[in-house]
């Protein structure tokens, strides 16, 4: 029988919940048992399954304790460091500088991480990632000796382009609808993506989501307005601007298959 616990500090139990719902479909298909708990100040996820299945799920808990460092703590560590040049672009840029190389910070972290008997993540981030934090550092350095430049809007969006073109493709498409005034996304099947918080729905919310979804095209169903503008001079040739009719033609033609 192969056990294994993640811990984290109580106020990353977010990453916790994360860790755990990742996890779960993948552990009971195993034929294991996963559970989450808080014990003196920590949140704990401890999974248990038979020796033969453990290759299986290490695989996939080693990609989700990733995903988890690259997304909460890199977040985190941005929000930290740096002071966002301009507010109104603060979720957007946030969102470009934490998928800025993020293959490479996989890569740094797939190399320090064993799956033993268990692992606090917090120690495992401060004591065997030191190049991935410096790594992080200095593109935060970078972004804040030069401030004074990014408070120019034009500027901030050469920036932003630059971000963007470098991205790695999630996903093919995503869809711009307009529902009761206000633009709604969509993935490539025309199915509604929920955001997973509703500070998301800040200033300029929407080019913030677009930028962490990283599509390779955004189709823009009959919506205008100051937002699709600026979507549209830092994506360039990627955004397509279509009628509401042609949204209703794909949809239609999607739900047929």
């Amino acid at each position: 029988m192969w056990e294994f616990s993640i811990g984290v500090d109580s106020e990353n139990v977010k990453v916790c919940k994360f860790l755990y719902k990742s996890l779960k479909k993948f552990v009971e298909e195993a034929g294991g048992v996963i559970t989450s708990y808080d014990e003196a100040g920590r949140a704990y996820v401890v999974i248990a399954c038979e020796d033969m299945e453990r290759p299986r799920l290490e695989y996939y808990v080693k990609a989700y304790i990733t995903e988890a460092i690259c997304s909460y703590f890199k977040s985190d560590f941005i929000s930290q460091n740096l002071t966002m040049p301009s507010k109104a672009f603060s979720t957007a840029f946030k969102s470009a500088l934490l998928n800025f190389d993020k293959e490479t910070d996989r890569y740094i972290i797939g190399k320090a991480l064993t799956l033993e008997k268990n692992l606090l993540l917090e120690s495992f981030f401060n004591f065997k990632l030191q190049s991935l934090k410096a790594k992080w550092t200095e593109l935060v350095k970078i972004v804040g000796d030069n401030a004074v430049y990014l408070l120019n809007e034009e500027t901030l969006i050469e920036l932003l382009r630059f971000l963007v073109d470098n991205l790695e493709i999630l996903q093919d498409s995503v869809n711009i609808v307009e529902e009761d005034g206000e633009p709604k996304l969509l993935d490539e099947n025309f199915k509604e993506i929920v955001l997973e918080s509703e500070e998301a729905r800040g200033e300029n919310w929407l080019l913030g989501a677009i930028i962490s979804l990283s599509p390779r095209k955004i189709n823009v169903y009959g919506v205008e307005g100051k937002e699709i503008n600026l979507i549209e001079r830092i994506y360039d040739d990627r955004l397509n601007l279509l009628s509401s009719t042609k949204f209703l033609e794909k949809f239609v033609d999607t739900k047929s298959k």
